[in-house]
This record gives C-alpha cells, sequence and structure tokens, in this order.
C-alpha cells in the first residue's frame, strides 16, 4: 500500500497507485463485490476514447457501472471502482446510536443536510434517527451523522423518517483513504458548482475556445472529438470555492443528443478532461442502453434541434485558467486545503464516513457537506 504521498499522475487523474498495480489488487476479488463481468462499449461509437462497463446482477441499487478513462485499463478500473462504491453503500452502517439530534448529536447541522423537502432545525432536532460515525475533515473529530444519508430507501428501517435526500453525490473509492476523500470532496464542490450556475441561468460560465486548450491528454481528447464529427461546447463555471469546475456539452448531427459532463479538480486540466470525458460515457451509456436509470426514451424525449456549438465570446484556455493556484502536492494536503474552503463557503465542515474495512484492496468513502448542494434532475441545463 503505497504512503499518503506518493503521487502518480496519469492522463487526465492523479493517483496513488499505477493502474496496473490497482488492477492487480482488486481482479481477483470482483466476485466478492458481485461483479460478474466487465465489459468495453468504446467500439459501440465512433468516438474512440474508452468507455467500459461493470456488471452486477444482484446489486440493490444499479446493476451496471460505467467508467471513462485516457486508456482501456483506466476506464475498466474506472467502471469497476464505481461499481465497488454502490457495493459499499449496499453494505450495513456500523449504527452508534439512536434518538433525535437534540439528544444523540447536538453539533449536527441537520438543517443543512440534504433533506427531500426543507424542515426547519428545530423540527429536525427532535426526529428520531440512526447515527453513524464519521470524521470531520477539519478537526479530525468524531462526528454522527443520519445513517439515512447512505443507506438507501429500500434498505431503511420501516419507521425510518423518510426526509433525507441519499444520492451518491462524494461517494468515492480510492487506492487510499486521502485519495477517496479528495476524489469525494471535489464531487461535491462540482455538483454544488453547477447548482448555483444553475440557478443563476448559467452566468456563472466562460465559454471556452476549444481550439487554445493546451493541456495535452485534454488536446488529445478534443482532436478526437473533432475528428468524430462531434459538436463540443466547454465552459469554466465560476463557484464560491476557487477551484476549477468544468462543464462540457456533446453532440452530433446523426445522433442529435446532447450529452453533458461536469469535472472539477484542483488541476484545470483534469477538471476538463473530466467534465469531456463524462459528456462521452452519457453518450455511449444512452447508445448501449443497459443502464438501469436510464429513461426509456432517451433516444427521442433527448433529441433537440441540432444546432452549432457557441463561436463568439470565447475566452482563451490559458487566459481563463491563469487564476488558480498550482496544486499542492499530496493527497493530504489536498484533502485539508479542499475541505478547508468548503467549511470557509458553507459554514460546516465537511464529514467522512468510511465504509470500507480496514486492510482492504482500496478504500472507500462517502463525504457530507452540510451546506452544499446537488441538483435534483439529471439533466445540466445548456
Amino acid at each position: 500500500m503505497p504512503g499518503a504521498e506518493e503521487w502518480v499522475v496519469l492522463p487526465g487523474t492523479v493517483r496513488a497507485r499505477t493502474p496496473e498495480e490497482t488492477w492487480e489488487a482488486l481482479a481477483g476479488l470482483l466476485p466478492d463485490f458481485g461483479i460478474t463481468r466487465v465489459a468495453d462499449l468504446t467500439g459501440l461509437d465512433c468516438i474512440g476514447l474508452p468507455v467500459w462497463t461493470a456488471v452486477r446482477p444482484a446489486s440493490l441499487t444499479l446493476t451496471t457501472s460505467l467508467g471513462k478513462g485516457a486508456t482501456a485499463l483506466l476506464a475498466k478500473l474506472s467502471a469497476v471502482l464505481e461499481a465497488v462504491e454502490l457495493w459499499h453503500v449496499e453494505q450495513p452502517l456500523p449504527v452508534a446510536a439512536r434518538g433525535p439530534a437534540a439528544e444523540v448529536a447536538p453539533d449536527c447541522p441537520v438543517a443543512a443536510l440534504p433533506l427531500i423537502v426543507p424542515h426547519p432545525g428545530r423540527v429536525l432536532a427532535g426526529v428520531v434517527w440512526e447515527w453513524t460515525p464519521g470524521t470531520g475533515l477539519v478537526d479530525g473529530l468524531r462526528r454522527l451523522l443520519p445513517v439515512g444519508l447512505v443507506r438507501r430507501r429500500a434498505q431503511r428501517s420501516e419507521w425510518a423518517p423518510d426526509l433525507l435526500r441519499t444520492t451518491s453525490t462524494g461517494l468515492a473509492v480510492g487506492n487510499t483513504r486521502d485519495e477517496a476523500r479528495l476524489h469525494g470532496l471535489l464531487e461535491v464542490v462540482e455538483r454544488d458548482v453547477l447548482y448555483r450556475d444553475a440557478v443563476s441561468g448559467g452566468r456563472c460560465r466562460t465559454l471556452i475556445d476549444p481550439a487554445t486548450v493546451d493541456d495535452p491528454y485534454g488536446r488529445e481528447m478534443l482532436d478526437r472529438l473533432a475528428a468524430a464529427g462531434m459538436e463540443l461546447e466547454v465552459a469554466l463555471v465560476a463557484g464560491p470555492y476557487g477551484l476549477p469546475v468544468c462543464a462540457a456539452y456533446l453532440w452530433s448531427e446523426d445522433y442529435p443528443v446532447v450529452f453533458a459532463g461536469g469535472g472539477c479538480h484542483i488541476d484545470p486540466g483534469i477538471a476538463l478532461s473530466r467534465a469531456v470525458s463524462e459528456a462521452v460515457q452519457s453518450r455511449l451509456a444512452a447508445v448501449a442502453g443497459t443502464r438501469d436509470d436510464l429513461p426509456t426514451d432517451t433516444g427521442s424525449a433527448g433529441r433537440v434541434l441540432f444546432r452549432p456549438a457557441t463561436t463568439t465570446g470565447l475566452v482563451p484556455w490559458p487566459q481563463a485558467t491563469e487564476q488558480f493556484a498550482p496544486a499542492l502536492s499530496g493527497f493530504a494536503a489536498q484533502v485539508a486545503a479542499v475541505a478547508g474552503r468548503v467549511a470557509a463557503v458553507t459554514g460546516h465542515q465537511p464529514v467522512a464516513l468510511d465504509l470500507s474495512a480496514p486492510g482492504g484492496p482500496v478504500h472507500a468513502v462517502q463525504i457530507v457537506c452540510p451546506g452544499a448542494r446537488s441538483r435534483l434532475r439529471r439533466s445540466m441545463p445548456r
């Protein structure tokens, strides 16, 4: 197991181990996570960017999980790790207490948790919940959170109140605990920034000139999309965290459905590649048609009148990204820095729930950031 500060720079991502080491650790354990097969979907589309799927027939959530990456191995790992994430949230969580927040966890900001319908804190403080322990990512202290933030509706006790919005936001798997925590934090930031942008009607976006992107892997991706005849619109989305968040929109005349992707990372180039590759993955998910949560009419209801990408008012990529400081070295340092930013914006520190047992091949966490929000619907309005 690598130390927390070990650093493997890969096209479009940074990890604590090489892809080969991660696959070696996981390959023999796929049945333990309910994964019966993994499949390469790349050839179903004309783009050529690797997209894979991992299948768990007995899943309590999604039976198919998609993954993307710069290489076939990275995409295969991405799909497997997505499936492993969901397997972990299907397992029982340790319950440290049962009772109302006012008695069990008076410091928990219950009104700032993701709720189906907002309720006053004084009302929520009296609701009886089961509580599971987590770790505050600013002070490092033990913090209790309702189990219902992770436990899916079908898994809840009959008596449990259906007040909490359970999502995969902040759910992450990594080679180390800090790698997983960083990816979970960045996903929370991404979705909160995109939520704020949607509420503003898209006024937080700076449209980027794709021809000016100088990140090596980002450049390779955009060139492949152009060669495949895809139309692409890329935006850098401003948010209060001071971190690069990108949105990408992809479509073509032969399949005129708008596919969107979002990405956040301390490195702007990685944020861009995540957004673009997510849009490509969404397109392939619709082409393959195997994902459980896709609407059955994606091919018709999602169709829009074809229109080309915006070509005026575009900002060069180097100019748009010059504001961002170089990334700190090491996952632990980045976790501390991002957690501090989240706490400063929301007024609440992020809490990490460890979902995996110590000594496993990977670490699974769910990051809960009270006060951060995410969109309710799947689509990202252009």
